[in-house]
């Protein structure tokens, strides 16, 4: 593990660093959101505007190309806690450069998946076989080296970064993340419609591959040791009233002893049934307004001043979390999840979207939020690949699922009301779980707690 630092941090260039008028962990911050939005094409809101295409190109149904998304999103989360292990490792440069370029392939091969499927059939494999087998691929690269290793490493590299103003830095990183997401569909809509879906898949592995791949090699860092300077160096000290009331973990924990830790189950549990709900509200946005009668274009708009109050609330709630308890943070995370349960069931009216706004809004800021302050705050900095890994995994599995179950729901129910039931339900069991479980940081007095 240290011979990949200590090579590290023999490379030249990074002497340059500790010479800097500036703490480079800004460069960092900046570098780190980019890196999110560079996983776009693996992200569902991504993936969404092609899925028609694709559909169309490879002869798939509707529950087809869902049922391959499902498939390769799930064993992409069985696979990234290994992710999180290199990134431990080989630290955020190396593994994040890997990750651009296989995402570049896959989003190649997604383009050439019809011709593909075609050369496996005259092969001998049957036709829909190879297809689903083709897809199921593409979707699996995608979704693991965009929706995984990307947002893994870029969040994990920030979280390194940044120690009493890590809240600030999560909440300014959100800032550039939450607008990047909820507008992203609309350029790469505008690509597909001036040069076809193909070539817009393509030119996507172009920008990847020979744009984000040497800037992640040139201002990628893993953390402040690698270039001999300490988190925060030379930035001014906060005072008693600004600096941390809640501070990070004293002792590090690796996997093993979080797992013996029962606040990281109900961790995982909030956290991976919000990738799940949240998920699949948005994957079914069209079917759950024409639900209740509006169209499409309708329909998306509700993204917009979600993202908004999404951002509002990861800067208040990173704020907090260094003067509050992560225990009452996971409260109120909780009651945001029950807040947009409880909007499924009259969405289409005006109270119905500004609670589905409020709901998912403050939902989705603090989920971002969350998944990069909470392992540094409860277990510490030196695994947090690890540790992060395994979260991740829960959360990608929890975005498989979730479009599944919300079809499911709706098609036996002929509702997607039984969909904030489900909801509502799991909000119990969380409530529940929350009172009964402590949160204490690993500390030299809290460690055998």
């Amino acid at each position: 593990m240290h011979h990949a630092k200590d090579t590290a941090s023999s490379i030249p260039h990074l002497s340059r660093i500790p010479s800097l008028p500036f703490y480079y962990g800004w460069i960092i911050l900046f570098a780190g959101s980019i890196g999110v939005l560079a996983s776009i094409p693996g992200q569902t809101m991504g993936v969404s505007v092609f899925t028609d295409h694709l559909m169309e190109a490879l002869g798939l149904s509707r529950v087809g190309i869902s049922s391959a998304y499902m498939a390769g999103t799930l064993i992409s989360s069985l696979i990234i806690p290994y992710a999180g292990v290199l990134f431990d490792r080989y630290g955020a440069r190396i593994v994040a450069a890997i990750a651009s370029v296989m995402l570049s392939l896959f989003l190649l091969l997604l383009a050439f998946a019809a011709p593909l499927s075609q050369a496996l059939s005259s092969l001998g494999l049957p036709m829909g076989i190879a297809t689903l087998a083709v897809t199921i691929l593409g979707f699996l690269g995608i979704r693991f080296f965009g929706q995984g290793v990307l947002t893994l490493v870029s969040r994990g590299m920030v979280a390194k970064w940044f120690g009493p103003r890590r809240g600030l830095a999560v909440g300014l990183m959100g800032v550039i993340t939450a607008f990047g997401f909820s507008y992203a569909p609309q350029p790469l809509q505008s690509m597909i419609n001036q040069m076809g879906w193909q070539q817009s898949l393509v030119q996507l592995a172009f920008i990847l591959a020979f744009l984000f791949l040497p800037f992640v090699l040139l201002v990628f860092r893993p953390e402040p040791a690698v270039c001999g300077i300490e988190v925060e160096q030379g930035m001014k000290t906060l005072s008693s009233s600004k600096a941390h009331k809640v501070p990070d973990a004293t002792v590090e924990k690796d996997l093993k002893q979080a797992r013996g830790d029962r606040a990281f189950y109900l961790i995982l549990a909030s956290l991976g049934f919000w990738s799940l709900f949240n998920t699949a509200f948005t994957f079914h946005i069209t079917s759950l307004y024409q639900e209740v009668g509006f169209d499409a274009n309708q329909a998306v708009r509700i993204f917009l001043p979600i993202s908004v109050v999404s951002v509002l609330a990861r800067f208040l709630g990173s704020y907090l979390t260094d003067r509050i308890s992560m225990k009452s943070i996971y409260a109120g995370f909780i009651a945001s999840l029950v807040i947009a349960s409880f909007s499924l069931f009259f969405l289409g009216s005006l109270l119905g979207d500004l609670v589905a706004i409020l709901g998912f809004g403050v939902g989705g800021g603090m989920f971002g939020m969350l998944n990069i302050l909470t392992w540094p705050k409860l277990y510490g900095r030196k695994h947090l690949g690890q540790i992060s890994g395994f979260a991740m995994s829960v959360n990608v599995a929890g975005s498989a699922i979730g479009p599944w179950i919300f079809s499911v729901i709706q098609r036996f129910f002929g509702s997607y009301k039984g969909a904030g039931i489900l909801g509502l339900i799991w909000c119990m069991l969380m409530i529940i779980m929350l009172v009964l479980t402590p949160f204490k940081p690993a500390s030299s007095q809290g460690e055998q707690s």
